[in-house]
């Protein structure tokens, strides 16, 4: 449906008799006024996409609105509408209320020894579903000097001149050591068949000719699947876990308190059935 809007004609418009607002779209009883079309534009936008964005947003109100006549026409006859209104309303103002309470009394402050304890009273719920690593990657051209010698650094405990190494003659490395990856990330960064799944562990270098390349690979940690992660891997985790359970307290205990405070108060009354 193609709609023809100029904001500055109002011609055949008819208007809110209070506020001289004009009528836009009439759909029923329900009225689309020009005020409601304000903000729509913004100074820079051409007059084809102003027109644009005006058409699509009168069109979707259009539809929005024939909807719910269509869907009041068709309303099951044992829906409560009034009630639904009332729960909705009454969900929302919970809902905003708790995310205030949340917001002024919530202790984000997780100390390390708390995540810790976490984390060693709750260790096998962090199975790993896949395994994970860190690593040194390098894709070194093969007629580099001294390129023999760059499997004996990274066998070494202290990576220090293999890393030097490295950065100096790699056309291409990963040297994030910080970084925990997955097997599928590794495989990313090097050509296919590279390395065998089965077979990689940790302090393992490989080596692998590939062209004009050489490639090396030192897994400097390895968890497999089903394993328990190391903590700094699941940190933020259990940090989110733990706030989580603070949330649910904080909430539980605010009802305990105001149950309690109407109890004392006599706010409330019971009525027992006959």
């Amino acid at each position: 449906m193609a709609i023809t809007f100029h904001l500055g004609c109002k011609e055949g418009f008819t208007f809110n008799k209070t506020t001289k607002d004009p009528v836009i779209v009439k759909v029923g009883n329900k009225n689309l006024f020009k005020s409601q079309l304000d903000g729509l534009i913004h100074d820079m936008t051409s007059p084809t996409d102003s027109a644009a964005i005006v058409d699509g947003y009168i069109e979707n109100w259009i539809k929005e609105n024939l909807m719910i006549i269509e869907a009041e026409k068709n309303v099951a006859a044992d829906i409560n509408l009034n009630k639904l209104i009332e729960d909705y309303r009454s969900s929302l103002l919970v809902y905003n209320y708790e995310e205030k309470l949340i917001e002024n009394q919530l202790d984000t402050t997780v100390e390390d020894s708390e995540k810790l304890n976490f984390y060693t009273g709750n260790e096998n719920q962090f199975n790993l579903s896949h395994p994970i690593l860190k690593c040194m990657v390098a894709k070194i051209p093969s007629k580099t000097k001294n390129i023999s010698s760059l499997k004996k650094l990274l066998e070494n405990k202290d990576i220090t001149e293999a890393t030097f190494f490295i950065k100096e003659k790699a056309s291409f490395h990963f040297l994030d050591t910080a970084k925990w990856i997955t097997i599928d990330d590794l495989k990313a960064l090097v050509p296919e068949k590279l390395l065998e799944e089965s077979k990689i562990g940790k302090n393992k270098v490989y080596q692998k000719k590939d062209g004009e390349s050489e490639y090396f690979v030192k897994i400097l940690k390895y968890y497999g699947e089903n394993e328990i992660p190391p903590f700094e891997y699941i940190e933020d985790k259990i940090n989110k876990i733990i706030l989580g359970d603070r949330k649910i307290n904080l909430l539980k205990n605010k009802r305990q308190d105001l149950y309690q405070k109407g109890k004392n108060n006599n706010e409330f009354e019971i009525f027992k059935p006959n």
